[in-house]
């Protein structure tokens, strides 16, 4: 039975439901994305046309504005037709002509471009500089989660165990489907024998989701944070494509485990307030052990399978106790009158904190009582210098002590509450896939694909600034 402590009592009640989002139709928030400052601030970064030939249909900005409009009206084809017709192109004009002056405006062309100008573009321009696209809107992003009071330090005192809703990023990865599921260039037709030639997204490949649902795609990671009941307030912060097939087949990415831990530390280093980390059984310890000593707590649903693991053997005077991890805490191991093993989990009075020069430490406080006396002990719960020791026997790591020792337990009041912030993040990704038709991306690559994501977050994020806005 789990233990009443600084983690929860099992009769607290769930937090309440926030209110619902009112829904925005697609010009409300086609007018919100063009009229965001920070997307010009982007665009000015985007490569510039050679200056030798024939001069560009359009400025960069144009080409930025359309990308993110792909996420408004659901494909490439449908963004040129709409930019056609003058009830969609002028406030495009409008809008650059607020934010980038009259000659800018004045030099544009009555209609926007065609699905052959935004071909040329991508193509040439977009996907080579796509990395570049991907940082610039990651700080700007992140600039604005703090300017609307998310990731920064309040001045409410705050338990580390339940830290305030705009302080956790919350994350997750997902397989986004392209636009043909054909694995394969030429395909007969087994009815009439016919040869026929398909185009096959070279970076797709098959993920075992949960559950072992097989899906086939490019794998992307996002983190993102909100503001607690408010609606419309989330702010996406970084996307990353992510390594779904073998290292051989695709060198060039990271595993999702590994982006993840390099993405929030990047976005740490820009928002200090940030305080914790929210994301799914992906992440295992070796992922968590470096995010923790950058002071953050990190939670993930406890692993299946994990047997306990022998702590330490406390002795006091007459008293011995052996302490296990068990079920992501820390539990004294008692055999029964029938001769079974049982683990009690012992109660944490507190989760503390210590920061150090170089990393930080979380310890949790914990008490035993016996009949002899009360016990106090001090537990690390982030990795040590002597947990990263190979053990000579299995030449392996002594304890993975992040693995098994969590900061929260997932069985909590506070676990759950945490697990609830992660389920932010299946929205994200829903909201993403519905917004195309046939829950397709419409771009072939992982870079195009990654684009498209970019693209739906500046539309987000554009919303977000407007319905909260307190930009000066």
């Amino acid at each position: 039975m789990i233990p009443d402590d600084t983690f929860g009592a099992a009769g607290d009640l769930p937090p309440p439901k926030g209110p619902q989002a009112p829904h925005l139709i697609p010009t409300v928030r086609f007018g919100h994305l063009i009229n965001n400052p920070d997307l010009y601030t982007a665009a000015a970064t985007l490569p510039s046309p050679s200056p030798v030939g024939r001069r560009p249909h359009y400025p960069p900005v144009v080409y930025l504005i359309f990308l993110c409009s792909i996420s408004v009206f659901g494909s490439a084809r449908s963004t040129a037709s709409h930019f056609q017709h003058e009830d969609w192109w002028e406030p495009v004009r409008s809008a650059i002509r607020t934010h980038l002056g009259d000659e800018a405006a004045d030099t544009l062309k009555p209609t926007g471009p065609t699905r052959s100008n935004w071909n040329h573009y991508f193509r040439r321009h977009l996907k080579p500089a796509h990395d570049k696209i991907r940082d610039i809107s990651s700080d700007l992003w992140i600039e604005q989660a703090l300017a609307h009071g998310m990731l920064s330090e309040t001045d409410r005192r705050a338990s580390r165990v339940r830290p305030e809703r705009q302080q956790v990023i919350h994350g997750d990865a997902t397989v986004a489907k392209p636009p043909s599921s054909h694995c394969e260039h030429k395909a007969e037709d087994k009815r009439t024998g016919e040869i026929r030639d398909h185009r096959v997204d070279e970076d797709a490949g098959i993920t075992v989701e949960g559950g072992g649902k097989l899906v086939y795609g490019n794998k992307f990671l996002s983190t993102a944070v909100r503001l607690a009941d408010t609606p419309h307030s989330r702010v996406i912060l970084a996307l990353e494509s992510v390594r779904h097939k073998s290292p051989e087949d695709d060198p060039d990415r990271e595993t999702e485990g590994m982006a993840l831990v390099q993405m929030v530390k990047r976005i740490a280093t820009r928002a200090p307030g940030a305080k914790a980390v929210t994301y799914d059984a992906a992440l295992r310890g070796k992922h968590r052990a470096p995010l923790i000593s950058r002071g953050l707590i990190v939670f993930t649903p406890q692993h299946d399978g994990l047997t306990p693991q022998s702590l330490l053997r406390h002795k006091d005077g007459p008293c011995t106790h052996d302490l296990y991890v068990a079920e992501a805490r820390v539990c004294e191991r008692r055999m029964t009158v029938q001769g079974k093993t049982h683990y009690t989990p012992l109660p944490v009075e507190e989760l503390e904190y210590r920061k150090g020069k170089s990393s930080t430490r979380f310890y949790h406080r914990i008490s035993i009582d016996c009949p002899v006396k009360k016990h106090t002990l001090h537990i690390r719960c982030d990795e040590t210098d002597e947990d990263r020791q190979s053990d000579p026997k299995t030449k392996k790591q002594r304890f993975n002590r992040t693995e098994h020792l969590r900061q929260v337990p997932p069985n909590t009041p506070a676990g759950r509450r945490l697990k609830g912030f992660r389920q932010d993040s299946e929205s994200i990704h829903s909201r993403f896939d519905q917004s195309y038709p046939h829950k397709r991306v419409p771009a072939y690559g992982a870079r195009g694909a990654l684009l498209i994501y970019i693209g739906y977050a500046w539309l987000n994020n554009s919303i977000t600034r407007a319905l909260n806005a307190i930009f000066s």
